[in-house]
């Protein structure tokens, strides 16, 4: 392929993109509201739960000597930092207990980074819980 030869696009990947631009001007089906509320309430208790234990309490000792300006909250404290302090608090408290949800077919625990990283971001830009509910996008 050349510099002047377009990359060829695969259908999947047309497929995707054309659903990723129609989908803010979508409604949200009621179970997919529902089920992303449980999984983001899921996600704050396990932050909750983790904030009182080592692994938690050394992320909120890490997240306090960075510092940084105040935009986000660190679970379970008083402590306001940066985004990007406070998501990678909030995520270390999510997993700290081993209490934070899983997806078995990637073997991952998406949850903890997240609603972690949409909290953070959701606080910076003052949105509201359906823009919360819609990946932070505010529409």
């Amino acid at each position: 392929m050349s510099a002047l030869t377009p990359p060829v696009i695969s259908p999947i990947t047309q497929t995707l993109a054309a659903y990723i631009a129609t989908a803010l001007r979508k409604t949200l089906p009621k179970a997919v509201t529902e089920k992303t509320k449980h999984h983001m309430l899921d996600t704050i208790a396990a932050m909750v739960s983790g904030s009182r234990l080592p692994p938690g309490k050394a992320a909120l000792a890490y997240a306090k000597t960075l510092g940084g300006v105040k935009q986000a909250s660190v679970v379970g404290s008083r402590v306001m930092t940066n985004t990007v302090n406070a998501a990678l608090a909030n995520a270390m408290m999510a997993h700290a207990d081993e209490t934070d949800d899983s997806h078995a077919p990637s073997m991952m625990h998406p949850g903890c980074a997240i609603v972690s990283a949409a909290l953070a971001l959701g606080e910076l830009h003052r949105h509201n819980g359906i823009a919360l509910l819609r990946g932070g996008t505010g529409l």
